[in-house]
């Protein structure tokens, strides 16, 4: 009886044994597994030494229209055509790629507006029958349809035929005009849909177009347009990229707001005889570009790129005011705020790397702080010089810099982020292929180790945040220059912002006359904004040349003159004389 009372107590025992042990199991397992994660993270942290902050910025002014209603330049449907669209397509095909693309408002509204059915003057130059034209049209066509790059006209045998028929258009026949039609939009298609039905097809009769060709290519052109937009959204939601925008019109902010500044960096220029210093344009350039883009994405960006990478303490209150999470500039606000000079070492890697590779806090006059990313210029501006070399170099010379880059910040404290922050729309005819090869090559790079990550700002800031150093006062200056000096200060662009400035004050005192009806006082104040874009001033004065300033100056003019006539004033002599 003892022995069996034993037995029964030793198997409770052992009972008892085995269940304390299992739930010491199950805790050090939930241990085990919590220490697991967490070394997980920190080894993920630890393979991860160089980030890639790549960011696309596509943009066009608005261009005004004829009194026909259609858009007096091409380049918003020519750029969808070749660039924007195969652009975010290209992106989707890296599964490890993380890209982000700058799509201003105005290139979004015109956009939109050719979806809608509107048309510019190439398209409605295209849809001429070649029997019928006059001579006015045929020289408009012979003037203007080689606006193309020629490596593109290049590989085409019959545009060649044709660029050198062009000293002598009593020689074109009606088939050479349709022919220069032909090959002037196919020339602005992307290689690959012109590689796709139905363009191959055209492609490969080489001369000898139809009238239906003519009628096709604009029909895929439409198509093209329309899918824009949504790609992006579909690329976001495939987590491909972050979308962002930049202030409604592309304006030059922190001139907006008050032009003085730009004496700051450029005190030996003169300036325009009145100070244009509206600081409710500049707040309301940040506050309409943002629901421009909601209207386009249904929700309103993280970030913002300002024109030009346009920037100056005075203006980072606009974007907190908006709910604006960081923004974008170039490499010069950064060395004018922190007082250095950064230099390059052989490879093109930053004499000093831990200022230039990682975001920096800017802080407010409310004490808030609104994180700021800087252009790394070497690489930026490789981008556009990357085309003079064959593809195969360019690739090689991008990934010894990504390599060197990551030798010559192994020793920082932090993880870096290089910044390149290019055009996507205004070199690619310069490259082979239009640029596909050299992205496909770039891309590869870019997700090819496992210690490289490419990564969005919002992203790179969900990480890091918290370990932002700040810059106290952020120095008055753009990507371009350590100023504002290609926008204002010499003689034609002064005059501009004195044009713009009376219109202003024109438009106020109309406003506050209460003699106007709401619609227009709203439609006024579309022109006006519309006008104080930066690329009207870029064309102004001697250190730029667009071989067609005339136009922009007219463009300028007339969206000025616009905003008289919606008030039903006839416009001011000193917007009609020369």
């Amino acid at each position: 009886m003892k022995i069996i009372k034993l037995k029964i107590v030793l198997v409770l025992f052992l009972l008892l044994f085995v269940f304390c042990a299992e739930n010491n199991i199950i805790e050090n397992s939930e241990q085990l597994t919590t220490t697991t994660l967490e070394n997980l993270e920190e080894e993920t942290e630890h393979e991860t030494e160089l980030y890639i902050m790549l960011l696309w910025h596509q943009h066009q002014p608005y261009y005004p229209k004829d009194s026909n209603g259609n858009f007096t330049k091409p380049w918003v449907r020519l750029h969808a055509t070749k660039d924007y669209l195969d652009m975010v397509e290209k992106v989707q095909e890296f599964e490890n790629l993380r890209v982000t693309f700058n799509l201003t408002p105005t290139l979004m509204n015109q956009l939109n507006e050719l979806s809608n059915g509107a048309k510019d003057i190439y398209w409605i130059h295209t849809e001429l029958e070649g029997e019928s034209l006059t001579e006015v049209e045929r020289k408009f066509l012979i003037e203007r349809f080689f606006d193309i790059n020629s490596r593109i006209i290049n590989s085409y045998p019959r545009y060649i035929e044709l660029r050198n028929l062009r000293q002598n258009p009593e020689q074109w026949t009606t088939q050479d005009f349709i022919d220069l039609q032909v090959l002037f939009n196919l020339g602005w298609t992307d290689p690959k849909y012109l590689s796709s039905e139905p363009l191959n097809t055209i492609v490969q009769k080489g001369r000898n177009f139809s009238e239906d060709d003519k009628k096709e290519i604009l029909r895929i052109h439409k198509k093209l347009i329309d899918k824009v937009i949504p790609e992006h959204l579909n690329a976001y939601k495939g987590n491909f990229i972050e979308l962002i925008t930049t202030p409604y019109a592309h304006p030059i902010l922190p001139l907006i707001h008050d032009s003085d500044l730009g004496k700051i960096g450029d005190s030996t220029s003169n300036f325009p005889d009145n100070t244009f210093r509206f600081e409710e344009d500049a707040r309301f350039h940040v506050k309409k570009g943002k629901d421009v883009f909601y209207k386009n994405f249904g929700f309103y960006p993280n970030g913002m790129w300002p024109a030009e990478g346009a920037v100056a303490q005075e203006i980072l209150k606009y974007f907190n005011e908006e709910g604006v999470s960081w923004i974008a500039t170039g490499q010069n606000p950064l060395e004018e705020s922190l007082d250095v000079n950064i230099q390059r070492w052989v490879g093109g890697v930053a004499s000093k790397p831990d200022l230039l590779y990682r975001p920096w806090n800017t802080k407010l006059d409310n004490g808030e702080t609104i994180p700021v990313f800087f252009r790394d210029n070497y690489l930026s501006d490789k981008m556009f010089s990357y085309s003079e070399k064959r593809t195969d170099l360019s690739i090689e010379e991008f990934e010894n810099t990504i390599l060197k880059l990551r030798e010559k910040t192994s020793e920082l404290n932090f993880i870096p982020v290089i910044s390149i922050i290019a055009d996507g729309e205004n070199f690619w005819e310069n490259y082979s292929n239009d640029g596909i090869d050299f992205l496909n090559g770039m891309y590869s790079v870019l997700t090819k180790y496992d210690w490289l990550k490419t990564i969005t700002p919002s992203d790179y800031l969900q990480i890091y945040e918290d370990d932002l150093e700040t810059i106290d006062n952020l120095y008055p200056a753009s990507w371009f220059e350590p100023n504002y000096a290609t926008w204002i200060g010499e003689s034609e662009e002064n005059q501009a912002w004195d044009l713009l400035y009376q219109s202003r004050i024109d438009f106020e005192n109309a406003k506050q006359s209460g003699e106007f009806t709401e619609e227009q006082i709203n439609e006024a104040y579309e022109y006006i904004l519309l006008a104080e874009g930066s690329d009207w001033f870029w064309w102004y004065g001697d250190d730029q040349d667009s071989t067609v300033d005339y136009y922009f100056d007219q463009s300028f003019k007339d969206l000025l003159g616009m905003m008289y006539l919606s008030l039903d004033i006839d416009k001011p002599n000193f917007l009609i004389e020369k």
